[in-house]
């Protein structure tokens, strides 16, 4: 049954009044993934490594080289990442609370689920020696917004200016703050797995480390406290997105750090 406009801002209010629940919410989620993902990173770091073995089958027809002219001397390995660690993420969390569900949300990270207080978003990002690992590179549909407005039935987010030292842009965040779902309210969380790998040899690419990362709540993010404008270089322009219609933009993990120190955990290294 469709939420009315008059409900969902009654939800909205409350969160924003007590943004501490918003804060209990995410840390409580970020130790759920901790403690389910910890157990099987070294499996995941072995999986990882198998590309290599498997070098032979696959060759000739590797995955097309990215960006702007490539060296040539690694292959992009996203793919690699989320076909090793995305099956063991869904059976770690699985195996840590049996009662998740996974609604039919069309848009938003690799990895969505539910629980009785809050709809996960868990995105895997997979970072070379040719990118930084100090940042996130976040798509539209992986920030919630600040779910100021309402049309056509539903919540908008109002666009956001993010300030580089350089440069600025407008960023439209597509994530709702909050959802509702059997008139039980459900907060949006939104994670990145990082796993940063270094280049032995073209295809011996293993993971050098795993880090788990909680952006912002869109409520804290670009209202209320708005750690955009409070905490500085938290979010930047994204990389070469003058000419895109929906611009990405880089979550910084220094700020993040700084700002809660739980939001960034290496939880494995080689």
């Amino acid at each position: 049954m469709a939420i009315s406009e008059q409900e969902y801002f009654s939800i909205r209010s409350y969160f924003q009044q007590n943004s501490k629940v918003i804060l209990q919410l995410e840390q409580k989620y970020m130790f759920f993934l901790l403690n389910a993902l910890s157990p099987v990173a070294q499996q995941m770091a072995n999986d990882f490594s198998k590309a290599f073995d498997l070098l032979p089958f696959w060759i000739n027809y590797p995955p097309l080289q990215r960006g702007r002219s490539p060296s040539g001397q690694s292959i992009p390995w996203q793919e690699v990442g989320e076909t090793v660690i995305g099956p063991h993420i869904i059976r770690a969390i699985t195996l840590a609370n049996s009662n998740l569900q996974h609604p039919g949300l069309p848009s938003g990270a690799d990895i969505r689920f539910m629980t009785d207080d809050a709809l996960v978003h868990l995105d895997i990002k997979v970072t070379g020696p040719n990118d930084r690992a100090d940042e996130v590179v976040a798509s539209p549909n992986q920030i919630s917004g600040d779910g100021a407005l309402w049309a056509n039935g539903g919540i908008v987010n109002n666009l956001v200016l993010i300030q580089g030292s350089r440069a600025s842009m407008l960023f439209q965040p597509e994530l709702s703050p909050l959802y509702v779902v059997e008139s039980r309210p459900l907060l949006c969380l939104t994670y990145f797995l990082k796993g940063v790998y270094t280049v032995e040899g073209l295809g011996s690419q293993p993971l050098d480390y795993l880090e788990l990362i909680c952006s912002p709540n869109g409520l804290m993010a670009f209202t209320g406290e708005n750690y955009n404008a409070s905490v500085n270089g938290l979010f930047i322009p994204g990389k070469d997105e003058t000419t895109k219609e929906k611009k990405r933009v880089r979550v910084r993990m220094h700020p993040l750090g700084q700002l809660h120190s739980w939001r960034r955990t290496k939880f494995w290294s080689r």
